[in-house]
């Protein structure tokens, strides 16, 4: 489908002629779902797309420019969870679009003081280094809801939010909705005053969020589909009336026809006219102010290609969930009985992750005082739950895929705490070097530079094809050996570990899940920095044995490609409980493999 009807137009070099003031009209393929969405143009929008159909640069950055020329002078919110969110994510790929549409310093800028060209906003900023600005005189800052101090004194005609899965309803009403109160005066003239627009993919973990979804029941699909009708009727005319006057200008032309032209013309411009204020009037009524798009990556086939899809299949392999999910927008089904079956995501999880200011300076200051003109990269000392000065508790899982994850204890007079603060992986080609590196890069700022390592048998195991190798002759020796290269001292917590069977480990979970025993720690998982550790423990099954005891399901750790098991598998959620069992074994109670009634799980 295309934006317009116009066929390409050869201009003479030799003879040039100026376009009319209708602006650059060319031809630009879009699907039918984006299409729909830019028709629609109503107050509110909340698209729900897979992967590949261009949700956040034809929908949500294309939506985003539209609207801030809409409300020139006005101030727009860009919101997300956390601000690192926004810099790691959202950035990015706006960005991106921005660069592909339009120039920068000329038509927009991001991180800096604008040009003086560009038009005075309606509203006061002090610092440019956490905003996007149009020539038009539009400002676009960036709240997040971890930072409550972002969204203060803002008064906005418009908030965008981008994979708002991630998003908490009650923080979003809480914290940004209030915001959405600039001058009606000034602004309220345009029909996405006071709008939101929501653009997500399909939420798949119980940690994911998915109120936004019941906004569907708002849309009233029949005014939609009115709205899009005269939409496209009057793009189609205002392509129309470009083309006549293209033929206008042309030389030689006879008086008789240009006088046919202009009547055309009229009569299109009159056309344009009336049904342009007529779709700014309704969009104004509630009964319009809402559209909901779903769509798959299938409503972007002729661009993608048959060959994606089947390339999308063939990396899913024999995880149909993945393909399910991230093309199809089918959320898949939650895992029955779970091997960490008191881990509950609301009880046992945090996501204020972040801090954004520091006594010391935030490398070049505090969060505020970096400009996103320079890029982002994040480590530790942004970590709200890092203790620099205290050493680092990690679970470590070797193999083809390895991983491990870092979590700190804090303990008071009520309670003693663990919480888990990052989680990595490497798969091969990547090995140990990889992996340590990855380590040493986050925590490079960590001062306490000491790991104690926990880790299962298997990884004091010396295999043969380690015999050649200078810094060890098993994964708990080589990855020591690297990390410490690096600067760290590491204490290899398992190397008399004694085999620990995975009723052993059930029993355990409970325990510290279930917070029942006074004497176990709270565990809290990070939302932001672990979300595959997470992913990982939902994506864990309960496996009933031919002799009735309790095991693990590690199916998924054969059956997936390598690229997919830090999400899907049951890998990353294995060096938690190797982490949780070397420090807390002790509180494992008594009994036997079989005691547990599989049905009450």
């Amino acid at each position: 489908m295309k934006n317009s009807t116009i066929k390409k137009i050869e201009i003479d070099p030799q003879n040039p002629v100026s376009l009319p003031n209708w602006g650059i009209i060319r031809d630009k393929y879009t699907t039918v779902l984006q299409m729909k969405a830019r028709l629609a143009n109503t107050k509110n929008l909340c698209a729900e797309v897979g992967r590949g159909a261009g949700k956040s640069t034809e929908i949500f950055a294309e939506r985003f420019v539209r609207i801030s020329y809409d409300m020139p002078g006005s101030l727009i919110l860009l919101a997300a969870p956390t601000y690192v969110f926004i810099l790691d994510t959202i950035l990015p790929a706006l960005t991106t679009y921005l660069a592909a549409n339009y120039t920068r310093g000329l038509h927009y800028q991001y991180g800096v003081q604008p040009p003086k060209h560009f038009k005075i906003p309606h509203v006061e900023i002090e610092k440019y280094n956490h905003t996007i600005t149009f020539a038009w005189g539009t400002i676009v800052q960036f709240i997040s809801v971890d930072r409550p101090e972002s969204a203060i004194g803002k008064n906005a005609v418009h908030v965008f939010c981008d994979e708002t899965l991630r998003m908490k309803e009650e923080l979003f009403r809480e914290r940004i909705i209030p915001a959405l109160r600039s001058d009606k005066g000034l602004f309220g003239g345009s029909p996405a005053y006071g709008g939101i627009t929501l653009t997500s993919s399909t939420p798949n973990l119980e940690t994911d969020h998915d109120w936004w979804m019941q906004y569907r029941e708002h849309e009233n699909p029949a005014n939609v589909r009115e709205l899009q009708y005269v939409s496209y009727r009057v793009m189609k005319a205002q392509g129309e009336i470009v083309a006549l006057q293209m033929e206008l200008l042309k030389p030689g032309i006879e008086t008789r026809q240009a006088l046919s032209l202009r009547r055309h013309i009229s009569r299109l411009t009159n056309f344009v006219a009336r049904w342009t204020d007529w779709g700014r009037d309704v969009r104004k009524q509630k009964e319009y102010w809402w559209t909901y798009i779903k769509g798959s990556t299938f409503s972007n086939l002729a661009w993608v290609g048959l060959e994606y899809m089947e390339q999308q299949l063939m990396a899913s392999g024999s995880n149909f969930d993945k393909f399910k999910l991230s093309v199809l927008g089918i959320r898949p089904e939650a895992v029955k009985d779970k091997f960490f079956a008191r881990f509950n995501p609301s009880k046992h999880t945090f996501s204020d992750s972040y801090k954004y200011k520091f006594t010391d300076g935030y490398r070049e200051g505090d969060v505020d005082l970096f400009s996103i003109d320079r890029g982002y990269q994040r480590n530790s000392r942004d970590l709200k739950y890092c203790k620099e000065d205290a050493p680092l508790y990690a679970g470590y899982d070797p193999g083809n895929f390895s991983s491990i994850v870092f979590g700190q204890e804090t303990r008071s007079a009520q309670n003693k705490e663990l919480r888990i603060i990052k989680n990595f992986w490497a798969y091969l080609p990547e090995e140990h070097s990889e992996l340590a590196e990855k380590i040493t890069s986050f925590f490079r700022d960590h001062r306490r530079k000491i790991i104690y390592l926990h880790y299962d048998r298997a990884a004091n195991k010396r295999l043969s094809k380690y015999l050649e190798n200078t810094k060890g002759k098993t994964d708990a020796e080589i990855l020591k050996r690297e990390l410490e290269s690096r600067g760290w001292t590491v204490h290899l917590e398992s190397l008399k570990q004694r085999t620990i069977y995975l009723w052993e480990h059930f029993f355990l979970l409970s325990v510290l899940f279930g917070e029942k025993n006074p004497k176990a720690p709270r565990v809290k998982i990070c939302q932001n920095e672990a979300r595959e550790l997470i992913s990982s423990i939902q994506m864990s099954p309960v496996k009933k044995t031919t002799n009735s005891f309790i095991d693990l399901d590690k199916s998924s750790e054969t059956k997936l490609d390598y690229e997919d098991q830090a999400l899907w598998s049951t890998q990353i959620g294995t060096s938690l409980m190797y982490l949780l069992w070397g420090l807390y074994h002790e509180l494992k109670p008594k009994g036997e493999p079989e005691t547990v009634d599989y049905s009450g799980l």
